[in-house]
């Protein structure tokens, strides 16, 4: 069967070397990688989907924007992590279950996905970022190019470019051999996917966050009533959050960025290492939001409650503004009429209004 499976998908050259680019290093045990990779992928998979499916039934997250648009392109960030999670993960697993050395095609396949997810993952959190300034530092006005704007095309325009990219760069050779390491690549084409994918979005996301986060501040000194609002708490909370996962995802992959430019030969232990790196950063975004903001890890509570203790999500996603109007007591209503009867004596009003106050 090994042997079939040779003739059919080339394996890599260089497939005496100990440490591979799909399945890491040789000289651990084969057990043990199963099961490192296995449950990231099933971890990883499970806290990106709650994350994405946190925007659509947390009511606390869809009530901090005014326009879908901001939360969509924060759940694409999620749905960007899954293509690794849901997707590179499970096919390493895959590969050390049968045994078989690294194949060329299966190692392509799994460049394209990662490369596809970093061009998205950068566009959509530019996009998050810029989406957060104009709601926080600008009039209202200018904020209706999000109210208008067709989130559903703008999305899936994003996710095309991103992998029609990804997949020219890994199969025509324009891009790094990640798997086989025989060739550096299109000089220019790295370059201007590396600006247009990298360069630009860092500047751009850097500076809007970093300009939203000083404007809620300024907001905050300047208005006494919103820094006492809940609003300001949710967004320096998600803002704040935002620039701790932006630059975890940058600091992720600039190890592998620096080696892939200026150290291109280094050993494949370091070069691989590096990539691992940046892939493993996808597995801890969703839960670092989870943590640290109470609406995202009540979020994630109740999608956990829902899939393993109950069948539907009646009941489960109430505001508390409804849960006080359905447990109120019956009697209230009693003492609301006595008040409207009573509106011409003074002493039975004040009386009645105090009983109400007190239940």
């Amino acid at each position: 069967m090994e042997g079939a499976v040779k003739q059919l998908y080339p394996v890599l050259a260089n497939s005496t070397r100990t440490y591979s680019p799909i399945t890491l290093s040789r000289d651990w045990s084969t057990l043990g990688r199963l099961v490192i990779v296995v449950f990231c992928a099933c971890f990883g998979s499970t806290i990106n989907g709650f994350f994405v499916s946190a925007f659509f039934v947390e009511h606390a997250l869809k009530r901090i924007v005014s326009s879908a648009s901001g939360n969509v392109f924060h759940a694409c960030v999620g749905m960007a992590d899954m293509f690794i999670t849901a997707g590179v993960l499970p096919i390493s697993a895959v590969v050390l279950l049968s045994g078989v050395w690294d194949t060329v095609p299966v190692c392509e396949g799994l460049q394209f996905l990662t490369e596809a997810s970093t061009y998205c993952y950068s566009i959509f959190f530019c996009l998050v970022a810029a989406e957060c300034y104009v709601r926080i530092c600008h009039p209202p006005s200018a904020y209706e190019i999000f109210i208008n704007m067709r989130v559903g095309l703008v999305s899936t325009l994003v996710f095309i470019l991103g992998m029609t990219v990804a997949a020219v760069g890994t199969y025509l050779d324009l891009d790094y051999d990640y798997c086989e390491r025989r060739h550096h690549g299109n000089y220019i084409f790295r370059l201007s996917t590396n600006i247009i994918f990298h360069g630009i979005p860092f500047i751009l996301t850097t500076y809007t966050l970093i300009a939203s986060s000083i404007r809620i501040n300024q907001h905050s000194r300047l208005q006494a009533a919103y820094k006492r609002s809940l609003q300001y708490h949710r967004d320096l909370s998600l803002i704040k959050l935002n620039i701790m996962a932006y630059f975890m995802y940058v600091l992720s992959w600039t190890p592998y960025l620096v080696i892939l430019h200026q150290y291109p030969d280094i050993g494949d232990a370091h070069f691989y290492q590096t990539a691992w790196v940046g892939i493993g950063r996808s597995l801890f975004t969703s839960l670092l939001y989870g943590f640290l903001n109470r609406s995202f890890g009540r979020a994630y509570a109740n999608l956990f409650y829902y899939c393993c203790c109950k069948s539907s999500l009646n009941g489960t996603f109430h505001t508390r503004h409804r849960r006080v109007i359905e447990y109120r007591p019956t009697d209230v209503r009693v003492h609301i009429m006595h008040q409207a009867v009573s509106v011409n004596s003074p002493q039975r009003g004040a009386s009645s209004s105090r009983d109400t106050q007190e239940l």
